[in-house]
């Protein structure tokens, strides 16, 4: 199974911006009301601002001009009240923008949460975690930015400039020449800009995305890079995503910074043919000086938005990569499917079987893990998996739990195909405990009953005894409501609590991967009879490297060569002369 990791870059799905900004707006649709309401409020806001540049005229060519000292009251009052009304408006329609670009951001950040769950083992083994958190936080906090500047940016400016030219042109339509002639000049740069800056947005996109694996992974280990006093390395390894993290952005954000320099040129070429157009074609005199004011206070207000609007585009190719990367995850097929027609059907015994499974990873089909692979295991029989490294004992007990699919052949439980099962029925009758069992930061309560919100008090207290896990857990301060993490028990501890876990969800098959291997002898005594209690009547597939503690198994398969090089019990296999499990067992204890 081929891994990403923090040193190389995501290979990113080609998608048109044009489909990713589509798919964008889709999110909007269940907030038009909120949205044709924004609207209306942009309208209000647009109007009040063009209407500002004619108060000036007014004051300045009629009230000052005539001396008409009450009528200057009167228009300076109610440029106030406009003032006030525009504060008020756009206080508004920020607020209620702000509040639907959050909820927009919970539903896609809701979805995607949903979507991984779906998502097979295969999606989270075979790349770091911090690139997928990149995606689910980092990219959706762009995308509100996005969202946000949809409706409070694009849409205002687009009226505002549409709003500002019609006065201009009803008011002056040559002197309205002077602000148009500069627009298609403009607009042609910011495209040319715009196009390079995409791709630079999405190397830094990516460059991010290992700068938060690397991180992940590295205070996740924190103890083995103490261990091994390998800070100075993984300082020289940080600084070297860090500067590939700041070169990409610094391409970035000088390709965006050209924009400035574009605008000032066009803001400026626009206000120098203005006051040509006013001198040469449009008559203006000393006596309308009021109107020149006004026309050039349209001309800045003109620019603004146009300024606004190109921003705004450029950020969006900073946030449509983003989204890109969101809707890609999103698009990720599950390599497991459940079928329409699954039955949510009870498993009461426990009888497996293996009917010429061959196996692969989905991206390394050429690499067959297990090849035709057979076997009838009935009803509480224990299995114990013995091999080397890599020989497919794991993969054999992923397929059991349907963590992964078969490429061909098929697995059975109680003679249905699991394949045709749900998943929650299949789960139900299935638990897996690992080497290192996850424990969730909570409480020791919380803990014991995931997944098994209708036991009773007395049920979690009995299972805790039988198993021997209630001992310390008295022991603690708070007892069973004792506030714990990952790293704040033992390791034995944590089986300990697995244990009690497993045998409250009362599966009728049980996986046990290397439950035992590390932890100290007298602790796995008591995992080890807390196991033997759990296992009794239940199908178990045991995986161990130390042999101790599968002695007892009803038969042991010896994986090798893409499949079962040999089956037997203890004694049995011990009897083959020149027996790959012989030579395993004689190995570990030559010295004994």
């Amino acid at each position: 199974m081929a891994v990403e990791t923090f040193r190389k870059d995501e290979k990113n799905v080609a998608t048109s911006k044009r489909k990713i900004f589509r798919r964008v707006l889709s999110y909007l649709r269940p907030y038009a009301k909120n949205i044709s309401f924004a609207i209306f409020l942009m309208v209000i806001s647009t109007l009040v601002i063009i209407a500002l540049p004619l108060v000036t005229e007014r004051a300045i060519d009629v009230d000052v001009a005539n001396g008409d000292r009450r009528g200057l009251i009167v228009t300076v009052s109610t440029g106030i009240a406009l003032c006030v009304i525009l504060w008020i408006v756009v206080s508004l329609r920020m607020k209620l923008m702000s509040r639907m670009a959050n909820r927009i951001v919970y539903d896609i950040r809701e979805d995607c949460y949903a979507h991984l769950e779906t998502l097979s083992l295969f999606y989270f083994d075979s790349r770091p975690t911090g690139k997928i958190l990149s995606r689910l936080i980092n990219d959706i906090s762009n995308m509100k930015d996005m969202m946000s500047q949809l409706v409070t940016s694009i849409v205002p400016n687009i009226l505002m400039i549409v709003g500002i030219l019609a006065a201009m042109i009803a008011s002056n339509w040559r002197l309205a020449m002077s602000a148009v002639i500069v627009v298609p000049l403009f607009v042609t740069a910011t495209y040319f800009v715009t196009i390079k800056g995409f791709g630079n947005w999405e190397n830094y996109r990516k460059k991010q995305s290992n700068l938060n694996a690397f991180s992940h992974e590295n205070y996740s280990g924190m103890k083995i890079v103490e261990a091994f006093a390998a800070e100075k390395e993984t300082e020289q390894t940080f600084e070297g995503i860090i500067a590939d993290c700041e070169r990409s952005w610094n391409i970035a954000v000088r390709r965006s910074d050209m924009m400035n320099i574009v605008w000032c040129l066009s803001n400026g070429i626009g206000l120098a043919l203005l006051y040509l157009f006013a001198y040469y074609l449009a008559g203006i005199d000393g006596s309308s000086i009021g109107a020149l004011i006004a026309f050039s206070s349209y001309i800045g207000l003109f620019w603004m938005p146009i300024r606004q609007l190109a921003m705004t585009y450029n950020q969006l190719t900073n946030n449509i990569t983003a989204a890109g990367r969101v809707f890609e995850l999103l698009d990720t097929e599950s390599n497991l499917v459940e079928s329409d027609d699954a039955e949510d059907a009870n498993l009461p015994f426990g009888h497996v079987v293996f009917d010429h499974v061959t196996f692969a990873y989905p991206d390394e089909p050429e690499k067959v893990i297990l090849k035709d692979l057979s076997f009838d295991i009935p009803q509480g029989r224990t299995i114990a998996l013995v091999g080397a490294t890599g020989a497919g004992k794991t993969t054999i007990i992923n397929l059991v739990a349907r963590f992964y699919d078969p490429v061909s052949g098929r697995v059975l439980i109680d003679g249905k195909d699991i394949s045709r099962l749900t998943f929650a029925s299949l789960r139900r009758s299935v638990a897996v405990m690992t080497q290192d069992p996850f424990i969730f930061t909570g409480t020791i309560r919380e803990n014991l009953l995931y997944g098994n919100d209708d036991i009773t008090e007395d049920e979690m207290r009995n299972a805790s005894r039988l198993l021997g896990a209630e001992e310390f857990i008295l022991a603690e301060k708070d007892g069973y409501d004792t506030r714990i993490t990952s790293t704040s028990l033992s390791q034995g501890q944590r089986q300990l609590i697995a244990l009690v876990r497993t045998l409250l969800k009362d599966p009728r098959i049980l996986i046990l991967d290397e439950a035992t291997s590390a932890i100290d002898t007298k602790t796995e005594i008591l995992v080890q009879k807390g196991m033997s209690y759990i296992m009794k009547g239940r199908t178990s597939f045991v995986v161990a490297h130390r042999l101790s503690t599968i002695r007892n198994a009803d038969e042991i398969f010896v994986i090798e060569r893409q499949g079962i090089a040999e089956r037997g019990s203890h004694d049995e296999l011990l009897k083959k002369k020149d027996g790959i499990y012989k030579a395993l067992y004689e190995a570990q204890f030559e010295d004994v």
